[in-house]
């Protein structure tokens, strides 16, 4: 099921609603954030893990997917994102959420939790960047130079790793990231350098969980367990394998963690 939400600036985002819980029964919801050039599509994977027990309501983020893009010039800020999402959950789901994001979307996840920890229920991040990444500024000279789908190639081993096949990484570069607005891209990768959360990660008071993975090149395990012991009670685990977009990557395999996350919690069937 499709659902447009009007935001005050015009902006339209667009979600898609999975939902094959027992119609009798007041079903949970779980809230999926993409990450960065991406679209609801990411998490196509991982709905038929999911939508038994819970409505999975995927979002396309302001300026990708379906969503309206953004302007080069558009002013991107946490506060934007943060009321964008705050108004599907209040609008839509009309209830406190699970919570889960992948990559930049699971920077906004933890965000989110921070912040309003009234709207959320549990938290997961898959593989979140809480301090940007550096080479940003090699994207934007890639994107201006050679647009956005030669770009997606460039980066869809890095990202993806070394187990999935080229028809994946053609799915990825051709239907997911390749459709992204260049203009949408460009105005969020000059916003981006500036991201840092980790004062907002001790505010989170939900149940949580991190996933990362050993062979990451944009960051180390260190590295994370550093920021990650800052976020209370949190568990984390660590996957072996050497793409940084592990909800990507390795969806069945993380759909099991995040379920066995869930399920002493919600006491649904494993």
């Amino acid at each position: 099921m499709i659902h447009t939400i009007k935001r005050p600036d015009g902006c339209d985002l667009l979600l898609e609603i999975d939902d094959f819980t027992n119609p009798w029964e007041d079903a949970p919801w779980l809230f999926m954030i993409h990450g960065f050039a991406e679209s609801r599509q990411a998490w196509r994977a991982w709905v038929p893990h999911f939508a038994r027990d819970f409505k999975v309501l995927r979002l396309d983020l302001r300026g990708f997917g379906e969503s309206t893009a953004m302007t080069e010039d558009f002013p991107w800020s946490m506060e934007v994102i943060m009321k964008d999402i705050e108004a599907v959950v209040k609008t839509v789901c009309k209830t406190p959420v699970h919570l889960m994001g992948a990559k930049s979307g699971g920077t906004f996840a933890l965000e989110f939790a921070a912040r309003f920890p009234e709207l959320v229920k549990t938290v997961v991040g898959v593989t979140p960047p809480v301090i940007a990444a550096q080479g940003v500024e090699d994207w934007i000279e890639s994107i201006k130079k050679d647009g956005v789908l030669a770009w997606a190639r460039s980066t869809m081993n890095g990202r993806l790793g070394s187990r999935v096949s080229e028809k994946e990484v053609e799915w990825w570069v051709n239907d997911v990231q390749g459709r992204t607005s260049e203009p949408s891209l460009l105005g969020y990768l000059s916003w981006i350098p500036g991201l840092d959360i980790r004062q907002s990660l001790p505010k989170i008071k939900v149940p949580s969980l991190v996933i990362t993975t050993t062979g990451s090149g944009l960051r180390t395990v260190e590295s994370v367990r550093v920021w990650h012991a800052t976020i209370p009670g949190s568990k984390l685990h660590v996957i072996e394998g050497d793409a940084w977009h592990a909800a990507g990557a390795y969806p069945d395999l993380c759909s099991h963690i995040v379920r066995d996350f869930l399920t002493p919690l919600l006491k649904i069937t494993p």
